[in-house]
């Protein structure tokens, strides 16, 4: 007997972790996204359309809604940013929104413990910002969040259902980062070639700064010949009309990447020079 309850009990336990194993009617979505040196992740369950008349009836206007389902939607800011032009320091928050018609309000809110808006309090908004509806032709089924029209300066935040659709712009301020981090590297003092050369490759592929691009390509190189400085500087020199002298450096480079055994630099810097010979 006692045997028999004991396997009636397991087959019992069996069936009720099989049968939680369901899906959801909101499935739970992340989102991550870098954006210059700015992580940006976000945290929200995904409703569905199934017919209905989502904004205006679902989701009422002119009330705060909880921007999705279940619990709060999330978002986590590694650093600083700004939302249509307004600071929102670097954490966590919950994101509510209050939809119209014509203008959405996002509010950022310090109570990471919402699931909905029952106990909502405004006086722990952080942030709140406003901007215009789009009415789209497409049909969006489940309610969607992306992070898009990455620069390495901005993107826009959309939230988009049925045929609704809200862009937000994002601000980072990853000039004024990056700077700080060569500082903080230069003062550190470490692998000061790479230093200079990480930083070079960022005033003149980022910023198109050649000047300091060049003055940090120099400062690298006396602290030690490397073959990527050499073909940055050469690099530079050929964009900027001087063929010749951008050879020159650049066989230089080759050179030391193979005193390196660095075939793949040396290689890739051949078939740059062959190209600007032809």
């Amino acid at each position: 007997m006692k045997k028999l309850l004991f396997v009636l009990a397991a087959g019992l336990f069996g069936f009720t972790a099989n049968a939680q194993d369901l899906p959801k009617p909101s499935p739970l979505a992340k989102i991550e996204q870098t954006v210059g040196l700015t992580t940006i992740a976000m945290e929200y369950s995904r409703p569905s359309k199934k017919g209905r008349t989502i904004f205006g009836e679902l989701v009422p206007f002119d009330e705060v809604w909880r921007l999705g389902a279940n619990a709060s939607t999330k978002i986590t800011t590694s650093s600083d940013i700004k939302i249509q032009g307004k600071e929102l320091k670097a954490g966590t928050y919950s994101v509510l929104a209050t939809p119209n018609k014509d203008i959405w309000t996002l509010v950022f809110n310090t109570d990471l413990e919402l699931r909905g808006t029952g106990n909502y309090d405004a006086k722990k908004n952080v942030l709140e910002v406003k901007t215009k509806v789009v009415i789209t032709e497409e049909t969006v089924e489940s309610f969607t969040i992306s992070i898009h029209n990455v620069t390495h300066q901005s993107a826009l935040l959309s939230f988009a259902w049925d045929n609704t659709k809200v862009d937000f712009a994002i601000g980072v301020e990853t000039n004024k980062i990056a700077e700080e981090n060569i500082q903080a590297a230069l003062k550190k003092g470490e692998d000061l070639d790479q230093v200079y050369y990480r930083a070079a490759s960022f005033y003149y592929n980022t910023l198109g700064d050649d000047k300091k691009a060049l003055t940090n390509i120099t400062k690298g190189l006396n602290v030690k010949q490397g073959h990527a400085l050499q073909f940055l500087r050469a690099q530079i020199l050929f964009d900027q009309g001087h063929k010749e002298e951008a050879i020159k450096y650049a066989k230089k480079a080759v050179k030391l990447a193979e005193e390196a055994e660095s075939k793949g630099w040396a290689d890739y810097i051949q078939g740059t020079i062959d190209s600007w010979e032809k």
